[in-house]
């Protein structure tokens, strides 16, 4: 059974994301952008560090790789079960950053995950908002969609009017509630259930809260 149908089933109204193109970051991680009339070696720089993705995935993810891409694919931990896989996107054929990209880009593994919000940014300009007491999802059902999570400064703003509980079951899909009733708690909880194990790229079968700190697993009073 599709996601649309088990919507409809609890006659849920989505209320789909915010179209208004955000403004432009202040500035760029170190490097992003080559200077004009910049060298070959700088503009090939350029381009690989614009290449670099980041998805979220389950850890089991990482059962489905080969020992020596699982040893060589650049990953850290998320929340709970989830993890960053960083990627190389070359024309929509991804496969796994390693350090030799990296260095091919020019980027440090501290700086990466601001290299990789930069990109990614770019790659889903229209930010997330939702209605108060709906339960909302994005527009466009996006490969990358689930890794909007990973744009800090995004959900920082939006729960700043109140408390934000998302649902990422699969890569393409993201359930946003703000201010959730118990009720809609209860539908989002079931929609996840559904989902989840019909994904072929599961994410995760959890609610997640924005907090201070950043995401975590929402627990229910």
């Amino acid at each position: 059974m599709s996601w649309v149908k088990i919507v409809s089933g609890f006659s849920l109204t989505l209320a789909l994301a915010s179209c208004a193109t955000p403004a432009p970051p202040a500035a760029a991680p170190s490097g992003q952008l080559a200077a004009p009339g910049s060298s070959p070696e700088a503009d090939h720089r350029t381009a690989a560090r614009a290449r670099l993705r980041a998805v979220i995935r389950d850890q089991s993810f990482l059962e489905l790789m080969s020992k020596s891409v699982r040893a060589t694919t650049i990953t850290e931990p998320f929340s709970g079960r989830m993890i960053i896989v960083y990627m190389v996107d070359d024309q929509g054929a991804a496969r796994g950053a390693q350090e030799a990209d990296l260095a091919e880009a020019g980027v440090t593994r501290e700086s990466l995950r601001a290299v990789v919000e930069w990109n990614l940014a770019i790659l889903l300009p229209h930010p997330v908002s939702c209605t108060s007491h709906a339960l909302g999802e994005p527009a466009h059902h996006d490969y990358y969609e689930s890794s909007r999570l990973l744009l800090d400064k995004q959900w920082a703003d939006l729960a700043a009017v109140g408390k934000v509980v998302v649902a990422a079951p699969s890569n393409d899909i993201l359930f946003v509630a703000c201010n959730p009733t118990p009720e809609i708690l209860n539908k989002l909880t079931v929609l996840v259930q559904n989902s989840y194990p019909r994904t072929p790229r599961p994410v995760s079968p959890s609610l997640l809260t924005w907090s201070k700190e950043g995401w975590r697993e929402w627990n229910a009073p």
